[in-house]
């Protein structure tokens, strides 16, 4: 492949400084076995009177039993059960339709009828006792928390599934290596521990006392490489300049069952694990805190340094690098991308981070800007760590917390009023003294909004996300001085609420009580998470997403903490694709990014509403399923169709190659259709063959031709080529854009 080099070579940053790092001072006691008996403030549990099918022994006219007898398993499919299940849900029916014509705002938020018969529902701010009265009620209780084995994000990415087809955690990884391009790996956190690896031979090519606690290297994280161009001399620990490389390391691999504190509270977490536990580690730091692009242009690696560590990283015989860093596109032939490209085709997996420069248009970075890259843009965590804000009236809304003051002691009977200007970038003009404000995020850093209001008088603030989904720790700009005031974010609709009540009651926020709110705000895009397409070759970008906000992970002095950014998201890919090359050796790194790209979850909704499903320029393929990614029938190469650009008067007319195998080990017949959004069917999309049928290791190709002429508008065209298959359907997503204005 040619490569071009510049004569100015691109100074390339983190990808999640882009957003500040979120370093929460805040837990999750949902991994917490300590914690098991606290409650889920503003959910309910509305047990009904009909037992449930698993335990129903008869005796209601019509209905026979479904309760199995000793010997015997549960069987669903049975008539008996069926029929039953019917009559359950007709009383779970009755009772929501009650609630919603009592409690309109109160919301179901799941029910059960096997293990029991029940309706959870989220209160918002309804008393618990007055579901009581509604049909067929038996008891109202509370919803628990009890602790998890592991993150919510691996739950989300089904990896437990994977890790069970291998055996355990004890062997998810096994055998697989990932290379970290990042700012280092403190081996002192636990996540890192190599208590009970194997001895691994160990390549440590970094100054002596480079790190933490003295060694370099173990057996889990066993190479040590660092990239210095102009250095200068080493002092101490300055190699580990920042935690975000430790924090992507975890992710990808951090040892299964570790327990850990979190940063800035006295909570331990038990049962944390990353992707790929028992996967051992690369440390190339491209980001030592004595570089000279480090020191010279703040905080950041040249684009040479992270080639030759890609280089290092393949001649070391790693499987997979993460790339969690990103800069400006340096034209058509840009020198890292082609780089990321090459290293692709010498046989490893290169998961990059798309970028913190969204939700705009073309700010995919590089080099996830790169054809051969899987490139990561991220979504929502469901869930979140922060301190409930209670209202006089009785309703709970939770704060996440950060790096300011954590109303600790609690703020108690204040009253709260919006701030004008409303997103505080200026000095507040209404009376905000003794009050808590409530400020809008957006424009300036949470620092200068915080700071305005303490000047102004205020003892509080709570800031109002203006994204969609759960609110993320806030942190500091380092900008003096520092304000004092204790400061918390809550949700864009939680803080709509607030909104309305402001004047008319008073608040409590309570910053002891910080515990993990689990969420139903899974698989939203992130505001800042970047979109495509790919500066000047328009390639379709990201090619998937993954949870990158509020991910709990490894950071420096032994702890863990909460951070956002792409940079989170990335890791989850590339332990997803160690976890897949252990389950299929044989598979091209092309392949595993179409396991995850053509298997992916959808939809992703909008990061403005939450509730409208996203294009292909901010999902790719979609949400990365892992589970569903391993038992594919096909791959398919490349695992998306890029028409590229049509700009002027030109013709909109294009054909590409799809290279199709079969993978499953049987024989597979799958019909091939093309699927194109609505609104789009002025360009023409075609795929040809309309089935493709192979046997067991068998490939073949399908033609993918888009065609319309002169005759299309202005606009971005795009759908999907489908591979339905006997076990699975397959998405292959196509985009094309026009500019008659061009």
């Amino acid at each position: 492949m040619t490569k071009r080099l510049y004569a100015v070579l691109a100074a390339v940053a983190l990808a999640s400084l882009a957003l500040v790092p979120a370093v929460a001072a805040s837990r999750n006691p949902n991994t917490d076995a300590t914690r098991s008996g606290s409650v889920a403030s503003g959910y309910a549990i509305v047990e009904l009177t009909g037992a449930p099918v698993a335990t129903y022994e008869g005796g209601r006219s019509g209905y026979k039993r479904t309760q199995p007898k000793a010997g015997e398993d549960l069987n669903l499919e049975s008539s008996a059960a069926k029929s039953y299940s019917r009559f359950l849900q007709s009383q779970r029916n009755d009772f929501k339709r009650w609630l919603n014509n009592q409690y309109p705002g109160a919301k179901v938020v799941d029910e059960l009828g096997v293990v029991a018969n029940a309706v959870i529902v989220k209160l918002n701010g309804v008393r618990k006792g007055a579901l009581k009265e509604g049909p067929h009620v038996s008891r109202v209780t509370n919803d628990a928390l009890y602790a998890p084995t592991m993150n919510v994000s691996n739950d989300l990415i089904n990896s437990p599934e994977v890790w069970a087809r291998l055996g355990g955690p004890g062997n998810a990884g096994q055998g697989m290596k990932v290379a970290i391009i990042d700012t280092g790996i403190d081996l002192t956190n636990p996540f890192m521990s190599d208590a009970g690896y194997a001895d691994n031979p160990e390549l440590d090519a970094c100054p002596q006392n480079a790190k933490p606690g003295g060694a370099n290297t173990n057996n889990k994280v066993i190479v040590c490489r660092v990239y210095t161009s102009g250095k200068t001399t080493a002092r101490g620990s300055e190699l580990l300049a920042f935690d975000h490389g430790t924090h992507v390391a975890g992710t990808v691999a951090g040892k299964h069952g570790t327990t850990g504190n979190v940063a800035g509270t006295d909570v331990s977490i038990a049962g944390l694990s990353g992707v790929a536990p028992k996967a051992l580690l690369g440390d190339y730091n491209v980001f030592p805190g004595f570089g000279a692009g480090y020191v010279a242009f703040g905080g950041s690696a040249f684009s040479h340094d992270i080639a030759e560590a890609l280089e290092d990283a393949l001649r070391d015989g790693m499987d997979v690098a993460n790339m969690s860093l990103g800069g400006s596109v340096q034209g058509p032939h840009d020198f890292l991308a082609e780089a990321t490209n090459t290293t692709v085709e010498g046989g490893m997996v290169v998961a990059v981070a798309a970028g913190n420069s969204g939700p705009g248009d073309m700010t995919v970075q590089s080099p996830g800007s790169a054809l051969r890259a899987l490139t990561v843009g991220a979504s929502t965590n469901p869930h979140f760590v922060g301190i409930p804000v209670t209202l006089a009236t009785g309703e709970t809304y939770p704060a996440a917390v950060g790096e300011f003051n954590t109303y600790t002691p609690p703020v108690k009977g204040a009253e709260f009023v919006v701030a004008q200007p409303a997103q505080g970038c200026t000095a507040i003009t209404n009376d905000v003294k003794g009050k808590i404000a409530l400020i809008d995020r957006g424009t300036c850093t949470f620092t200068t909004k915080i700071r305005n209001a303490e000047n102004a008088g205020a003892i509080g603030v709570l800031i109002v996300n203006n994204v969609a989904g759960d609110p993320t720790a806030i942190a500091g700009d380092g900008t003096t001085p520092a304000p004092i005031i204790p400061a918390a974010m809550v949700s864009k609709n939680d803080g709509a609420r607030l909104k309305e009540k402001a004047g008319k009651t008073t608040m409590t926020v309570d910053g002891t009580k910080a515990r993990e709110f689990i969420t139903e705000n899974a698989d939203i895009a992130a505001g800042f998470s970047s979109r495509g397409p790919a500066p000047f070759t328009y390639l379709l970008k990201p090619d998937v997403t993954a949870p990158g906000v509020n991910v709990l992970s490894s950071v420096f002095d032994k702890e863990f903490a909460f951070f956002n950014g792409t940079s989170m998201a990335t890791p989850h890919v590339a332990g997803s694709s160690a976890l897949l090359l252990q389950r299929h050796p044989s598979w091209s790194p092309d392949q595993v990014k179409s396991a995850l790209m053509n298997n992916a979850k959808r939809p992703v909704y909008d990061s403005i509403t939450g509730t409208q499903p996203t294009g292909v320029l901010t999902r790719g393929g979609g949400r990365i399923n892992v589970a569903k990614a391993d038992s594919t029938p096909l791959t398919i190469v490349q695992p998306s169709v890029s028409f590229g650009y049509f700009n002027g008067r030109q013709s909109v007319g294009a054909t590409r190659t799809l290279r199709v195998t079969n993978v499953s080990g049987s024989a597979q017949t799958c019909a091939v259709t093309v699927v194109t959004a609505e609104g789009d069917e002025a360009a023409k999309v075609a795929a040809s063959p309309s089935a493709v049928a192979l046997g067991p290791g068998e490939s073949t190709n399908v033609t993918v031709t888009v065609t319309g002429g002169k005759s299309v508008p202005t606009g971005d065209y795009e759908g999907d080529i489908k591979f339905e298959c006997p076990s699975q359907t397959l998405k292959a997503p196509w985009f094309v854009r026009v500019n008659r204005r061009g």
